[in-house]
């Protein structure tokens, strides 16, 4: 048995996972969490580790290449010249061992950092410099603003300020 690396159609690994899964086809396709700003609701998304890519442990003797390749969401074997790719057992064991649940959340690029300047683009603020303080729950947070030459705390949409 040997882990082959499968290519898969944009957006569509977990579909594949499932698919090949039904025909009893050990798969395994790693992700890790994110924590993300979306429409201005902060969640925690998983997200692949490696996007578009799947490992799949197959017996090359006993395999039936074009059955997996035809798999719904799979769009072919990675190969380098007529062989197909394959992956040291010891790697992909590795991070197996390091599912989801074990991994540590990671900050997306787009989430703002407690000192961060941002700027409201909405509201009767809009145009104002602000400093970013904390959010308030899923999609509020408070920002520090000066009016007046006081600083004030300014509760306000996520949707509503961006990074400066």
């Amino acid at each position: 048995m040997s882990w082959f690396l499968l290519y898969c159609k944009a957006k569509e690994e977990q579909r594949a996972l499932e698919n090949l899964k039904n025909q009893g086809i050990e798969a395994f396709y790693p992700s890790r969490k994110v924590e993300k700003v979306i429409k201005g609701i902060r969640s925690i998304k998983s997200e692949a580790l490696f996007p578009n890519y799947l490992f799949v442990k197959l017996d090359p003797s006993v395999a039936n290449f074009n059955a997996i390749r035809s798999t719904r969401g799979v769009a072919n074997f990675v190969k380098f010249g007529l062989s197909h790719a394959k992956v040291a057992n010891n790697l992909v064991n590795k991070m197996q061992e390091y599912d989801d649940t074990q991994q540590p959340i990671v900050s997306d690029d787009s989430i703002i950092k407690t000192g961060e300047k941002v700027i409201v683009t909405q509201g009767i603020y809009q145009g104002l410099e602000a400093i970013y303080h904390n959010n308030v729950g899923l999609e509020r947070s408070i920002l520090l603003i000066k009016l007046l030459e006081q600083e004030a705390k300014l509760e306000i949409d996520n949707k509503d300020f961006k990074a400066k």
